[in-house]
């Protein structure tokens, strides 16, 4: 019989217990003694935590079966191998293999653990000291110390650093704000450093374990290269389980065995991700076996991948939100009466059925029901195009208005039609005078003109990478009171000082309410409108061994593949 694996929402709030390794004041303990009090998560609501059933068979290879190759079948190309560089989820996949992070998270959960760096303490959480392991090489031969991780963790939080070669280090911007800073960087030896950061955080453990932002580079490799590190023409080198061969853009990435690797595995001597944008051709080749993984599936195709005897389907819980933004410093996005008119012109519930099925929710509140602090009151708006015909005439608008509605120009499980979807927009768009005309542009340009405000209305969305609210709307509306984002231009300074709590206070039960008034706030505001929470299905060959389906991230170090 078809195996099907399913991952619920256990681990989700996990992180929550972030405090126990991080507490206000506390006296210095040991790491891990600290995170075996953070295992057990205190938020029980059936809401945000559901029992987990997880299928996992962790079998090592026979004898000839740890040479294989693992193809993927990625719906686009990687934007850059730089880590801290990049958001977007095709270039995360790739990084993760290669770069890694000081703390990652242990198995399925969001419990932090030791990697490259071995223990840590903490008597404030704010100044923190980490020991790192020894004896770890970068791919290139050079050592993995406390030199390299300041140079890295310098390179991130300095705008002016010479080795950024111009580059944006949204991630560390965003999660390291000017309130929440890392100031200072001390190496203390060769294998401690310490970290002084701005304020407290409760928060530090869960943001350095994202191994495709905070993963360490071979500061060597980004000298020697400049400014084609990270790209097709100079590829990456961190101190992961699979190092960097070939990049050939808009068709494959290759990577291959680090035979040096200080842990266990890897098991694969071979991982290739193809870019295989169409999702009739990448599902095709999931079946012919041309392909071992498929990140994405389109709906349509579930059904014969559940039928297959030779696939298996992975279903991860709803931690990701498809939304439409506003570049709210022009018009007519200025009003918030143009805003919640369009956010009543679309039937929003009917995109779900024919675009997700039941592997999507119409979306209330930005954050899912998994995330600490989503807002249970919160119900996606009614569909009602009187009224925003009304909304436009309040705004001085009653014959509508035209604007550019930009669509992403890949596949995701937020938005796995993402044309198809836009052109159902824009049709009940339409009905109340509201003319779009659809725009795309390649998925590196789109991220960052996205960034730089250049879009009126656009459609993006995004996952959560570590299980956190500070990591959800921290990233999406957190910024300086008084400074709003040039993205959105959206400027509430009460939503602004509420993550800032957010990201400072220890008690999970305080931090849920902080953010459920920053999600009321936000949904008011109509800042955003949320249009989905999609349950992503992940589809594999079913010779494909030891695979674990994972929330935030994926990891191929003890694969296999059974001939």
């Amino acid at each position: 019989m078809q195996k099907r694996w399913v991952v619920f929402a256990t681990m989700l709030l996990v992180v929550a217990m972030l405090a126990a390794c991080s507490p206000a004041a506390p006296a210095a303990e040991p790491a891990a003694e600290a995170e075996a009090e953070a295992a057990v998560p205190s938020i029980s609501e059936e809401s945000k935590v559901a029992e987990r059933v997880v299928e996992i068979n962790y079998d090592l290879p026979g004898e000839g079966q740890a040479d294989g190759t693992l193809i993927v079948g990625r719906g686009g190309d990687s934007v850059l191998l730089d880590s801290g560089s990049v958001t977007d989820g095709e270039s995360a996949m790739v990084i993760q293999e290669i770069a890694e992070p000081l703390v990652r998270q242990e198995g399925i959960s969001t419990k932090p653990i030791p990697w490259l760096a071995e223990s840590w303490e903490t008597e404030d959480s704010q100044t923190w000291i980490f020991h790192l392991r020894q004896g770890v090489t970068f791919h290139d031969g050079t050592p993995f110390n406390a030199e390299a991780v300041k140079w890295n963790i310098d390179r991130w939080r300095d705008p002016d650093n010479e080795w950024r070669f111009g580059r944006t280090f949204e991630y560390y911007d965003s999660e390291f704000g000017t309130d929440t800073a890392i100031e200072e960087v001390n190496i203390i030896d060769d294998y401690t450093i310490e970290l002084v950061l701005a304020q407290p955080s409760s928060v530090l453990l869960a943001k350095l374990s994202l191994s495709f932002v905070f993963g360490m580079n071979s500061p060597t490799a980004v000298m020697e290269q400049g400014d084609v590190y990270g790209t097709p023409a100079g590829g990456a080198v961190g101190t992961g389980p699979y190092k960097f061969v070939e990049w050939v853009p808009d068709d494959r990435i290759v990577l291959e065995r680090n035979e040096d690797w200080w842990g266990e595995g890897p098991y694969l001597e071979r991982l290739i991700f193809r870019s295989i944008p169409d999702n009739s051709a990448r599902f095709a080749e999931l079946q012919a076996g041309t392909i071992h993984h498929a990140n994405t599936v389109a709906q349509t195709d579930l059904p014969a991948a559940d039928a297959d005897p030779n696939i298996v389907v992975n279903i991860l819980p709803s931690t990701s939100t498809g939304y439409i933004a506003f570049q709210q410093c022009i018009e007519p996005f200025d009003k918030i009466e143009v805003r919640k008119a369009i956010a009543h012109a679309v039937n929003w519930e009917a995109l779900i059925e024919p675009f997700y099925g039941k592997y999507g929710q119409a979306a209330g509140s930005f954050q899912p029901p998994a995330i600490l602090g989503h807002n249970p009151d919160i119900q996606p708006y009614e569909y009602n195009p009187e009224l925003a015909k009304e909304l436009l005439a309040e705004a001085g608008l009653p014959d509508g208005f035209e604007t550019d509605f930009w669509y992403i120009p890949v596949v995701r499980g937020y938005f796995p039609d993402s044309k198809a979807t836009a052109e159902a927009i824009a049709a009940d768009l339409a009905k109340v005078g509201i003319r779009v005309n659809l725009m795309t542009e390649d998925w590196g340009a789109y991220l960052e003109h996205r960034n730089e405000g250049a879009f009126p209305m656009w459609m993006l969305g995004w996952g959560s990478d570590n299980g956190d609210p500070d990591n959800y709307l921290g990233w999406h509306f957190g910024h300086p009171v008084g400074e709003p984002r040039v993205e959105d231009c959206y400027a509430n300074d009460r939503v602004a000082e509420l993550l800032i709590e957010g990201r400072i206070e220890a008690d999970p039960a305080v931090r849920e309410k902080i953010y459920q008034e920053a999600e009321q706030l936000i949904h008011d505001d109509v800042a955003r409108i949320s249009v989905v929470w999609a349950s992503t299905p992940w589809v594999l060959r079913s010779n494909v061994r030891n695979y674990t389906p994972v929330v935030f991230r994926s990891w191929y170090d003890h694969v296999w593949i059974d001939e």
